[in-house]
């Protein structure tokens, strides 16, 4: 059996001596990161203050231009109205072309246009409105259908048909085969002797009937119904669509406001001569209302 009677720190000697050289070490490179650090913050921030000092005469140069911009803009501000409001009605140029090529490609064929118009109800919709000619009550039904195929329809209204289609009416004692009859034409009777004499009580001399316009002119003309058709006018209400035009009056009036107030005298100074023009005694109306809800108008009646 063999007992250690050394004492405990003796065997621990070394360890500690290695203990401290290690945390000597730990601390002198703390001590360099520490240095290395501080100097390269300094170092960063004196790059910042450099580059900062180096950018602020470019930072004042585009401060001024900026504002001396807008001054420019402010005393031109009448004349920027009055470009915007050029541009808009410029653009507003093709939006009932668009709709009408739109629309056009769902008009059945059997459906012959004579005129189409479009009036907008809002910012939010708008109405078709189209007159045609049709020759029977099928299409009558079938119009209806084809007009709700176009994008963003909701409503499609109609007026106008004449029923003539051809039928059998109720037997009579004068009529008992049944004869296929339009209506309002008479009734033809069995008695071959009575037959004979409506014939020749209805008989006339046939020559051109003018009827709509066809044959009486070589050159383009809107041909009207035939004598077996019906004038329909039909009302689509389509949603999504806005056509309202820009509002030039109150943007003119904006305009003036900003150029100086009210008219003065012609060759006054201070007042352009659109403004020394006399304003109309009844003026028309707006097309559309005035306010922000309306994309139409773009820039031309906005502050």
């Amino acid at each position: 059996m063999k007992l250690n009677l050394l004492p405990t720190y003796v065997s621990k000697e070394k360890q500690g001596r290695f203990a401290f050289v290690l945390s000597a070490l730990i601390a002198l490179g703390c001590l360099a990161l520490m240095i290395f650090m501080t100097r390269s913050s300094r170092d960063a921030l004196a790059a910042e203050k450099q580059r900062i000092a180096d950018a602020r005469p470019n930072a004042q140069l585009a401060v001024a231009t900026s504002k001396r911009a807008d001054a420019v803009i402010a005393e031109n501000r009448g004349l920027i109205l009055n470009i915007n409001l050029a541009d808009s009605m410029n653009k507003h140029n093709t939006v009932y072309p668009d709709l009408f090529d739109e629309v056009r490609k769902y008009i059945p064929n059997f459906y012959r246009i004579s005129s189409m118009a479009a009036v907008p109800n809002g910012a939010e919709s708008c109405t078709v409105t189209m007159t045609g000619y049709l020759s029977s009550f099928q299409e009558y039904a079938d119009l209806m259908i084809a007009l709700l195929r176009i994008p963003g329809a909701t409503a499609v209204s109609r007026s106008g048909f004449q029923f003539n289609e051809p039928g059998v009416p109720g037997l009579i004692p004068e009529d008992q085969q049944g004869r296929i009859l339009r209506p309002g034409e008479p009734r033809i009777p069995d008695d071959p002797h009575d037959r004979l004499d409506q014939q020749i009580a209805n008989a006339q001399v046939t020559s051109f009937q003018n009827a709509g316009g066809f044959g009486t002119s070589e050159t383009p003309i809107v041909r009207g119904a035939m004598p077996t058709q019906s004038t329909v006018t039909v009302a689509v209400v389509i949603a999504g669509k806005n056509i309202q035009t820009p509002n030039p009056r109150q943007t003119l009036a904006e305009s003036a406001a900003l150029w100086g107030g009210a008219p003065t005298a012609p060759g006054q100074p201070g007042q352009p001569a659109a403004n020394t023009r006399p304003a109309p005694a009844t003026p028309p109306p707006p097309t559309t209302p005035p306010g922000r809800n309306n994309p139409g108008r773009g820039q031309g009646g906005e502050d």
